[in-house]
């Protein structure tokens, strides 16, 4: 073998193992890219079984997940007492729950096996005032006086 095609041996090697080395570069490059993408990029989904959003008072908002996979979202006033619930009921309905200061339940808004139902409760934390859809799918509203005591009804149900 001569000189001169040793060197264009060479000289081909070296071009082949220029290009083989841009393409890892790019590769590499490119690797780095949608690393940095994942890491630091907006995610379209966030998944956590709880998450809290926190002020300088404490908890703001509280989203947590039960033991049986319901969804709760507590919010907090800013002296980081609950002040509304919203999640499911033990029986798997929709419900908001509204509190007081001392954490008693003024207003519950919620379902039933016959329909939805808002209650009212008085400070003592007696059910006042229940309004809901009946068995009979008709309207039915309960008022209770101070001790939770049934007082007076009116029932939409002409049986």
């Amino acid at each position: 073998m001569t000189v001169e095609e040793r060197l264009a041996k060479l000289e081909k090697s070296l071009k082949r193992s220029r290009y083989l080395n841009l393409a890892l570069v790019l590769g590499i490059a490119g690797l780095a890219g949608g690393l940095a993408y994942d890491f630091l990029g907006v995610r379209g989904t966030l998944r956590a079984r709880r998450l809290v959003v926190v002020n300088e008072r404490g908890t703001a908002i509280e989203l947590d997940s039960t033991t049986d996979g319901d969804g709760i979202i507590s919010i907090h006033d800013s002296m980081n007492i609950p002040r509304a619930l919203l999640g499911n009921s033990r029986k798997g309905f929709g419900t908001l729950e509204l509190y007081s200061g001392a954490q008693q339940k003024l207003v519950s808004i919620g379902g039933s096996g016959s329909g939805g139902q808002t209650a009212v409760f008085n400070n003592s934390g007696r059910k006042v005032i229940d309004a809901q859809a009946s068995k009979t799918n008709s309207g039915a509203i309960a008022v209770n006086d101070f001790d939770g005591n049934y007082a007076h009804g009116l029932f939409g149900d002409r049986r």
